[in-house]
């Protein structure tokens, strides 16, 4: 609230020195509400994904053999924020140092405004990449995990698609009160291609830790019951080869069911999701695109 009355009063004070919202270049009325839309949206979208992640941590905990681990996780890390929040001003400066505007209240709105909403969105990745190094960090402190009931790990595989989502709605966001003029522009080539790597990103990584240690599991499985069947296999060809094949319709079942139960495994899932969530994630990654030739064909039917 703090945030958005001092912008506020920016923005007046702008107005007001200059007898109405004109400014210079392509920062018209419209794109104003560019900064303050994303600032809105980051800050009202941090609960949602402070319990994703609440959630993906505490389906983990019964699975952890480090508890001490999962407790970690939990950790907040001021420096690295400071550090982030850092970054993102000093992005913001290199921005906005490009533009011509007209007026000093104006030029500080924009600045202002500038390095709240870059230094909320530099917050946001290195948010999504921390706790994305503290959820593999846990999985690599070994899990225990059954194979065939994935379903304690359905929250960690919603998170990874919280975050990435969130990424693609902020895209989107902006992408509505850009202008043709500004989605050529060097600026926004390289803010948009950062944002849609990192949402592809933190989906892929939250989950790709799950996945090594589902096929570790897997592979531990698949070595039980290889070696339960050789055994089995052993002594049905030694009966047969006594000539006692009276015998040996009893050890005949174990070969049969080692076998199948070798198939189950090896065609068991070992990714935390089901399909729907990554065809839900590819679905939404086509709205950006959507919008952006949307914008780009009306700027060009616009300048003919």
């Amino acid at each position: 609230m703090v945030i958005a009355f001092l912008l506020a009063l920016l923005l007046m004070l702008a107005a007001v020195s200059q007898g109405g919202l004109v400014m210079a270049g392509p920062h018209g009325v419209w794109k104003m509400g560019l900064e303050p839309t994303i600032i809105v949206y980051i800050l009202g979208i941090y609960p949602l994904l402070q319990r994703h992640w609440t959630l993906a941590i505490d389906a983990l905990r019964p699975l952890s053999s480090k508890p001490e681990l999962v407790e970690a996780a939990h950790v907040v890390n001021r420096r690295g924020e400071w550090i982030a929040l850092s970054i993102g001003a000093a992005f913001s400066i290199w921005i906005t140092s490009s533009w011509l505007l007209e007026g000093s209240w104006m030029r500080l709105y924009l600045l202002a405004s500038n390095m709240v909403m870059f230094s909320l969105m530099a917050l946001a990745i290195y948010d999504g990449l921390e706790r994305t190094r503290r959820l593999a960090r846990v999985v690599r402190g070994g899990l225990q995990l059954d194979l065939f009931d994935r379903q304690l790990l359905a929250p960690l595989a919603r998170w990874g698609q919280t975050v990435a989502l969130t990424f693609v709605g902020g895209i989107c966001l902006s992408l509505i009160f850009q202008s043709y003029e500004t989605l050529h522009t060097v600026h926004s080539l390289v803010i948009y291609s950062i944002l849609v790597v990192v949402s592809l990103t933190l989906f892929f990584t939250s989950v790709w830790s799950i996945h090594d240690a589902l096929v570790a599991a897997q592979q531990r499985e698949l070595a039980t019951v290889h070696r339960h069947w050789v055994a089995a296999r052993k002594e049905l060809k030694t009966r047969l080869g006594e000539g006692e094949p009276s015998n040996v319709a009893g050890l005949y079942d174990p070969v049969v069911v080692f076998a199948a139960y070798e198939s189950q495994v090896l065609a068991a899932s070992t990714w935390p999701f089901n399909p729907k969530v990554v065809k839900e994630l590819v679905a939404s990654l086509v709205a950006p695109f959507l919008i952006y030739g949307l914008k780009i064909a009306l700027g060009v039917s616009g300048s003919n």
